[in-house]
């Protein structure tokens, strides 16, 4: 099965803080690996919040408010469509957004909106140089679908596929959103981000950011 999954990071907040914003409260489930409804917090700084693709928790109505007086940024990927994106909000602005959509016929599609971090040039070069070598070879590889991903690592040092181990720390603890602790009530996400989910719906295909 192909990688399915969405990420944001926050740096200037503390996790509680962060939770809190996202009406989410922690429990007391715990895993080794980056999962869908964990977090950990990286020596770097930055809180991780892992949670999956397209996710309502990484909309824009809800990264804006996330990151008034401090930086949130962003990543998605879904292999089955081969698209990715990583987005940076700071103190409520989207600061800059990278986006690959390896659907059509132009694999080395990249859309950038913004300033990108320094690494940008450094990591389009080599994945560049990467995809020349496999189009010489006609190996159907998509290597800028990696480049957003490793655009957000490169901010934040997280990588969704290393374990907590990596980052010094024994787990990655587990949250749940608040409604679903009320009794009887059907594990679901929290009102507001479901009318967001609703509206970027019926505005636009599931798999497109914008």
């Amino acid at each position: 099965m192909g990688v399915s999954v969405g990420w944001l990071a926050v740096k200037g907040k503390d996790g509680d803080a962060v939770l809190a914003a996202l009406d989410l409260v922690r429990n007391e489930q715990t895993t080794t690996d980056p999962r869908r409804g964990y977090a950990i917090e990286l020596p770097s700084g930055w809180f991780v919040v892992v949670t999956r693709f397209a996710s309502p928790l990484i909309a824009e109505e809800s990264l804006r408010p996330l990151s008034r007086g401090c930086t949130v940024i962003t990543c998605e990927q879904e292999e089955h469509v081969m698209v990715s994106a990583a987005t940076c909000y700071v103190d409520g602005l989207r600061t800059w957004h990278v986006e690959h959509d390896g659907e059509g016929d132009d694999v080395r599609h990249i859309v950038s909106r913004g300033e990108p971090p320094p690494a940008f040039d450094a990591i389009h070069a080599r994945i560049e140089a990467l995809q020349d070598a496999s189009d010489a070879e006609g190996d159907d590889v998509d290597h800028f679908y990696s480049l957003p991903p490793e655009l957000a690592q490169s901010v934040t040092t997280f990588d969704v596929n290393l374990p907590a181990s990596a980052y010094g720390k024994l787990v990655f603890t587990g949250w749940t959103a608040k409604e679903t602790l009320a009794p009887g009530a059907t594990p679901q996400l929290p009102r507001k981000l479901r009318r967001e989910m609703v509206k970027a719906r019926a505005a636009r295909p599931w798999w497109k950011f914008w």
